[in-house]
């Protein structure tokens, strides 16, 4: 950085010594705002994108990674702050099925895979593929298929890279060796 600004700063300074003060200062300021925009464009170009950049993370922020779409149906998705799990709003994943979800049969299956929220109960992402994949529809094969490639194995395999990336030894899960 000082070595392109420097001779923007010699071209002053011998103007300056050249010629009258008030001459050699408009020269002087000709010269050096050539040598400073030659200097200092190419970092003001980065720092504009990096700030539109942080604007842009930070307008999305609280919308991703919640909203998905399955075949223009909106499905809201909460991503769980402990476990590599989602949660699915049941009324979306109603809407998208066309029938209505079974409340009282997955709450007696799988008691911990339902939990309410302020706009309504959510299913885990795991109760929902075991109880599509029991359905006997069209519709509720592509909902699973959609939902165990844009939803369930993203939020394993994002969590299970992370943790291989970080950790040594077997993958969680693996047999152990006697």
């Amino acid at each position: 950085m000082v070595f392109k600004v420097l001779p923007g700063v010699a071209v002053t300074a011998m103007l300056w010594w050249w010629f009258a003060p008030a001459l050699a200062l408009v020269l002087g300021a000709v010269v050096s705002v050539r040598y400073l925009g030659l200097a200092l464009a190419p970092d003001l170009i980065a720092l504009g994108e990096t700030v539109g950049r942080s604007l842009r993370a930070a307008a999305y922020r609280p919308f991703e990674g919640r909203f998905y779409q399955f075949k223009g149906q909106r499905i809201r998705v909460e991503e769980d702050e402990l476990l590599p799990q989602r949660w699915l709003a049941v009324a979306d994943l109603a809407t998208a099925l066309g029938r209505p979800v079974p409340l009282m049969l997955l709450r007696r299956r799988w008691p911990d895979g339902l939990h309410e929220q302020a706009d309504g109960p959510y299913v885990l992402d795991d109760v929902a593929l075991t109880w599509l994949g029991e359905l006997r529809d069209a519709r509720a094969g592509q909902l699973r298929l959609w939902l165990q490639r844009e939803v369930w194995y993203p939020a394993r395999g994002w969590r299970a890279n992370r943790a291989g990336r970080h950790e040594k030894g077997a993958p969680a899960g693996a047999p152990v060796q006697n």
